[in-house]
């Protein structure tokens, strides 16, 4: 499957959304999430074992053959990215940059993110 950096910022932002300290986001087949509707299923396990191996997520358990996720919350990797693609400037500049792999992506958020806040 084609990584798809969309579908990467809005699972991290959604976990972001759904968590805290005492609360597990739970990601369910049946998505009712916002940031997730425009995704399919298979799409949404994908890049979640993506975020996984990129360690942008905390305890990560796949149940029922990916139809049921526990997603613990963002490593400080994970914030470190949305807080560096949060502004749309930098996003916009992330993707025309065409970014075909997440460390890339994560990189250019840090370089972009920078060179944004230095301008200010």
């Amino acid at each position: 499957m084609k990584l798809n950096i969309d579908c990467i910022r809005d699972i991290l932002i959604t976990v972001e959304d759904n968590t805290d300290f005492h609360t597990v986001f739970n990601y369910r087949k049946e998505n009712t999430y916002p940031h997730l509707s425009d995704y399919s299923h298979e799409e949404i396990i994908y890049h979640i074992l993506q975020c996984k191996m990129s360690d942008l997520l905390v305890d990560v358990h796949f149940c029922d053959d990916g139809d049921s996720i526990y997603i613990s919350d963002l490593s400080p990797a994970g914030h470190e990215f949305l807080a560096n693609s949060r502004t749309k400037n930098v996003w916009k500049k992330i993707k025309a940059a065409g970014a075909t792999s997440l460390p890339i992506a994560i990189n250019l958020a840090k370089d972009f993110a920078l060179a944004y806040f230095q301008t200010l």
